[in-house]
């Protein structure tokens, strides 16, 4: 299976990305803060994903 990221402009902050990946094991979580990754990133669920609202924000192309 393929790994499926999709990236999210944070709304409030538009410096800030998020990166969603999806992968056979679950989610996974990570930030970019003026195109460079921030920490390490977060095994998650999509049900948390969705708490943060990041769903939400405005969809946009991959970052290089």
């Amino acid at each position: 299976m393929a790994v499926k990221r999709t990236f999210y402009q944070d709304r409030w902050n538009k410096n800030k990305v998020w990166e969603v990946a999806k992968l056979a094991g679950g989610y996974y979580l990570r930030q970019y803060i003026c195109g460079k990754q921030w920490g390490r990133g977060l095994r998650t669920t999509k049900k948390f994903i969705k708490s943060l609202g990041i769903l939400e924000f405005e969809q946009v192309p991959a970052i290089h």
